[in-house]
């Protein structure tokens, strides 16, 4: 009965968790992020949403893309059985990226996919302190 090595399919998480992490990585926002030479490119698969249950901010160097969105079936059946199905979708990933003219971020959502265009900002070389040692 060796048919399964002894134990190697519990190693490190049990049966569930395993189940668990493969739901929840299935149901991620997948997203692509191009560094190009004067902008970022990202894109952000939603299928299934509308733009208006879409949202994106940019503050404090922080990226957030958010998307929610909710669904109600109602189907009647001879007037004594009702079935009523809901399902809901809430997405969120933040990025941190540093160096962007805010005021010039381009977003479009077309078939699906939600693409912004972050313009970077001219770099500017810092100066660093000299730290005296004690």
């Amino acid at each position: 009965m060796n048919l399964l090595p002894k134990n190697d399919w519990l190693d490190g998480e049990d049966l569930v968790g395993k189940l668990m992490n493969t739901f929840w990585e299935d149901r991620k926002m997948s997203v692509d992020i191009r560094d190009l030479d004067d902008h970022y490119e990202v894109k952000a698969d939603l299928p299934g949403f509308e733009k208006s249950e879409i949202s994106v901010h940019y503050n404090n160097d922080l990226l957030s893309i958010d998307a929610e969105h909710t669904t109600e079936n109602e189907v009647k059946d001879d007037g004594r059985f009702v079935r009523r199905e809901r399902s809901s979708s809430a997405y969120r990933r933040q990025f941190v990226v540093k160096d962007i003219l805010a005021e010039q971020i381009n977003a479009k959502f077309e078939n699906g996919v939600l693409t912004l265009k972050l313009p970077k900002a001219p770099h500017e070389e810092k100066k660093g302190n000299s730290i005296a040692i004690d």
